[in-house]
């Protein structure tokens, strides 16, 4: 597929995944409000053309306000993707631990690059990809959070120092790395890591840690004992007062780890 509006068309309707993409949402994203009539011919070219290259089992569904495309589940790997994260997180709220990072992993092997690569000048568009980067992110986090359950602290904190550097304001991979560091007898960086974030918040946003990252810090300087616990040390933080904040400064209230689901 070729034209940068044909892909541009496709990638709308797969984001309007169960819905009807608007004729007049379709036409504006793709040639401006400008358009006018002429977009409505140019948006029937476009669709008469897109479903000459779809393949079987695909079709796009003429409605009164716009197009519905329908498509097998496993055809499109953000629909699979959402629907082994659910899987997945299911999996680890019930106990069921490797089967839980199981499904996340395969889960984030669908990721082959960033969202809508070379799609994102549409807003709508731009929009999607960040949203799916955010899911994407949130999946990462998921299965870190299994495999410290699991005890697999040591093969984390490369990861996770990559993952604290490319994403600094985000707390949820901080304390990862904090308890991956901490578990392996590393007390001094843990407590690095989270001196580093709380700078870093505080030049940026003119913001302190999360309560639950400072009791984190305090968990480690008085060596508790609850961070031999196999759950995240911030869902037991958040626990212990009953709610929390999710990743990053600004994110909304809400819990903050799939358990508090």
């Amino acid at each position: 597929m070729r034209s940068i509006k044909q892909r541009s068309l496709l990638a709308m309707l797969l984001c309007h995944h169960g819905t009807v993409a608007r004729s007049d949402v379709l036409i504006d994203a793709l040639w401006g409000p400008e358009a006018g009539d002429a977009g409505s011919k140019r948006l029937r070219l476009q669709l008469h053309r897109l479903r000459r290259t779809l393949g079987a089992g695909a079709e796009i569904i003429h409605r009164s306000t716009g197009y519905l495309l329908r498509a097998p589940y496993d055809a499109v790997d953000a629909w699979k993707f959402d629907r082994l994260v659910q899987q997945g997180r299911r999996s680890l709220a019930a106990g069921h631990t490797p089967k839980g990072g199981d499904l996340l992993r395969e889960a984030l092997r669908l990721w082959r690059g960033p969202a809508l690569s070379g799609l994102s000048d549409i807003p709508f568009l731009h929009r999607q990809a960040t949203r799916l980067e955010e899911e994407r992110l949130a999946a990462l986090a998921d299965r870190i959070d299994a495999d410290l359950r699991l005890r697999r602290h040591a093969d984390l904190v490369g990861e996770l120092t990559v993952l604290v550097r490319e994403h600094p304001l985000r707390e949820r991979f901080r304390s990862q790395l904090m308890v991956a560091l901490y578990r392996g007898g590393r007390q001094a960086e843990a407590l690095e890591v989270y001196r580093d974030g709380r700078r870093i918040l505080a030049r940026d946003l003119g913001l302190e840690p999360s309560p639950e990252l400072r009791r984190l810090e305090v968990a480690i300087l008085t060596s508790d004992s609850s961070l031999a616990d196999t759950r995240p040390a911030v869902h037991r933080a958040v626990h212990s007062r009953g709610g929390g904040r999710r990743d990053g400064p600004r994110g909304p209230r809400g819990p903050s780890c799939p358990h508090c689901r």
